[in-house]
């Protein structure tokens, strides 16, 4: 018998609602953590999937960052596909983008943004993960990072000329970000 523990991934089904015009934010992950987004092309290929779904019309990207092993997206859902739905065709058009370098981790992550929280928070806490994680220093911007709309967040507008975040921004505590995690936003910290 292993020591690994047991997925729960079951409880990730429980409670969803695909509420038509609502604005979401969803992790998934890829199988085993294996970092096959790793690359330039990988990310590109995957983040036309969220261009392309964007321009189709059936819903809105506000936000969306290809790390290594993992994406975060930020969207208002549309009319005719179930949150369920459209991750496992993003899941499917990524694979199929990148040729099928890895596979995805089986369901996903989201939280329904309500009308307390910050989407604002969201974006920054997407903004910023790769340079939280070390994979990128302040004065660069990630290309990984996708934001079809830049007025929409105010964060935006304090980029450096590179698209760079202020250094201050790196220093900003586990803290501010946490409750995100746990579907809460960081204003009511």
């Amino acid at each position: 018998m292993s020591d690994l523990p047991v997925r729960q991934t079951q409880r990730l089904h429980r409670g969803r609602l695909s509420a038509r015009g609502a604005a979401y934010f969803v992790t998934f992950v890829t199988k085993d953590r294996e970092p096959w987004l790793d690359t330039q092309t990988a990310r590109e290929s995957v983040l036309t999937v969220w261009r392309e779904w964007h321009l189709e019309g059936d819903g809105v990207v506000l936000a969306v960052v290809v790390m290594p092993d993992h994406v975060h997206v930020l969207f208002r859902i549309g009319a005719k596909l179930t949150i369920g739905r459209c991750v496992s065709r993003w899941k499917s058009q990524a694979l199929k983008a990148t040729g099928y370098l890895g596979k995805w981790q089986r369901d996903f992550w989201e939280h329904r943004i309500r009308s307390g929280d910050s989407i604002e928070d969201y974006g920054l806490y997407m903004f910023l993960n790769p340079y939280r994680a070390g994979l990128i220093s302040s004065g660069s911007s990630w290309p990984g990072w996708w934001l079809p709309n830049a007025a929409a967040f105010k964060f935006a507008s304090a980029l450096d000329h590179d698209g760079g975040p202020p250094m201050e921004w790196l220093n900003f505590s586990a803290e501010r970000f946490e409750r995100l995690a746990l579907g809460e936003s960081a204003e009511r910290a």
